[in-house]
């Protein structure tokens, strides 16, 4: 029957007990109701960092575990992984600290610059719109919406903004560089002049306003200028105004503890010095084989060296370290390419959309891969794909601009090819022109082929590509001969 005694107090006092549990329950539901369902952190890979960094990392990891409704533990976490090179799981970092911290600036930013980074970037405009109602003065966060406005083709979005950046920041050149470029696409010439002119004054090391500036006097004829500033664009290139964004270089000081091997070797990949490159990243991984971003360098590397075993090897120590690791996929793909396994590279690009559908270039490299197997209707709605996505990716634009061409589709198709040499120069420009001017010379457009054709020839000759520049003789010789149209 258990002990009567105090089982008056018992009966007394439920009321009360029953009262407060109630009541602390009703906290509890009241609590749960304000913590907003949060997604769940990544799992993350970190073989291929250093030991410091993972510890690092790992820290953050167990602060969050032991304070989950924490946003600046969470958010520091997406911090770290985006500062590694993991911006898919930073992401979801970031959006656990957003929901914790619905009045903080600084995580819908990083949202915002993450989606960016994925290539995910009308997500990333509405992420940045709604950081700019936090901090409507934040003016690397206005630079970076007015870019990303730029490049989805919203030109009188992109023009309002960047005409009220230069009116609140008469010392911006960056934002006089963005009125410049949306100037020009809107036609604007005399306005997009001025524009990049200011930018230049404003930091006359600019590289890419000095570019604009002497496509713009070209598209005006103003031969002259456009080559003056074509000088001062070799000069200046790698060379623009400091972005002046403190939460950025927040992000990128978590880094700092990099390799100085695995650094050393990605630089000198992105300078093309293959051999260097590769020996610096064959160095860091005699001190940590768990690099992956090593390995998946070196399958490119390797790949444009022609050492083709070297490369695979690479591939499959990658592949054991990450097996879900995008850019091992795609380096695959490449090295298939350039091996002409036009089959197999197609298989792996469409094995790293499976894996990251956003994925830079894979989309536009499939679709090159298609159009060599000759499977052109399954090419072109790849490139097409590829190009609607990112309108400033060249190499779709000029794929599928050469297959409507050849499908006589020359409208469409020299609209496409268009877009190729209005863009900054690259070192593609001379084959781009080519294919331009070919393509009007096919549609009857003798004006417009000989035009481009000599434009083509000076920048084949200019970058010594003798073969093309003969070529384009031949086909300049040819067209001159031909009768004028009646």
């Amino acid at each position: 029957m258990g002990n009567p005694f105090g089982a008056a107090l018992y009966r007394t006092a439920w009321g009360l007990v029953a009262a407060l549990s109630l009541a602390g329950a009703a906290q509890g539901w009241a609590q749960a109701e304000r913590t907003p369902a949060l997604p769940e952190l990544p799992r993350v890979n970190l073989s291929s960092l250093p030991e410091s960094a993972r510890a690092t990392i790992h820290a953050a990891f167990d602060a969050v575990a032991a304070q989950s409704n924490d946003a600046a533990a969470n958010g520091r976490v997406g911090m770290l992984l985006h500062a590694w090179g993991f911006p898919a799981e930073a992401e979801v970092c970031y959006q656990r600290a957003r929901l914790l911290d619905s009045a903080s600036f600084r995580w819908i930013y990083y949202l915002a610059l993450a989606k960016t980074d994925q290539g995910n970037w009308a997500a990333a405009v509405t992420a940045l719109n709604e950081a700019l109602r936090l901090n409507p003065q934040y003016v690397p966060a206005q630079l970076k919406l007015g870019g990303l406005l730029l490049a989805l083709g919203k030109w009188q979005d992109a023009a309002q903004l960047f005409e009220a950046l230069v009116k609140a920041h008469p010392g911006s050149a960056e934002a006089f560089y963005g009125l410049g470029r949306v100037r020009a696409v809107l036609n604007d010439l005399d306005g997009a002049v001025a524009s990049l002119r200011k930018a230049c004054e404003l930091f006359p090391e600019y590289g890419a306003a000095h570019y604009a500036l002497a496509q713009t006097y070209k598209r005006q004829g103003n031969m002259d200028l456009a080559l003056e500033q074509l000088a001062l664009h070799e000069k200046t290139a790698n060379s623009a105004p400091d972005s002046g964004d403190p939460l950025v270089n927040e992000i990128l000081a978590l880094n700092a503890g990099a390799p100085d091997a695995l650094r050393q070797g990605l630089e000198l990949a992105r300078q093309g010095k293959l051999e260097e490159a590769a020996t610096a990243l064959e160095n860091a991984l005699q001190s940590n084989p768990g690099l992956v971003e090593a390995h998946v360098q070196l399958i490119s590397l390797y790949g444009q060296r022609g050492q083709f075993s070297k490369a695979e090897e690479h591939f499959q120590a990658a592949a054991k370290l990450d097996p879900k690791n995008a850019g091992n996929s795609f380096n695959h793909g490449l090295l298939f390419a350039s091996q002409g396994r036009f089959a197999e590279a197609e298989g792996e690009f469409r094995k790293t959309l499976e894996l990251d559908p956003s994925f830079p270039a894979a989309r536009t490299n499939l679709g090159l891969a298609l159009e060599a197997q000759q499977k052109l209707a399954e090419a072109g709605q790849e490139l097409r794909r590829a190009a609607e996505a990112n309108p400033l990716d060249l190499q779709a634009h000029f794929a599928l601009g050469r297959i409507l061409v050849n499908q006589e589709n020359y409208e469409e198709g020299i609209q496409h090819l268009l877009k190729c040499v209005e863009s900054p120069e690259d070192a593609n420009r001379p084959a781009y022109l080519y294919a331009l001017g070919a393509a009007y010379a096919r549609s009857g457009d003798t004006r417009n082929g000989l035009h481009y054709l000599r434009e083509a020839r000076d920048a084949a000759a200019k970058r010594n590509l003798s073969r093309m520049a003969e070529s384009i003789d031949e086909d300049l010789r040819m067209l001159q001969r031909q009768p004028p149209p009646r």
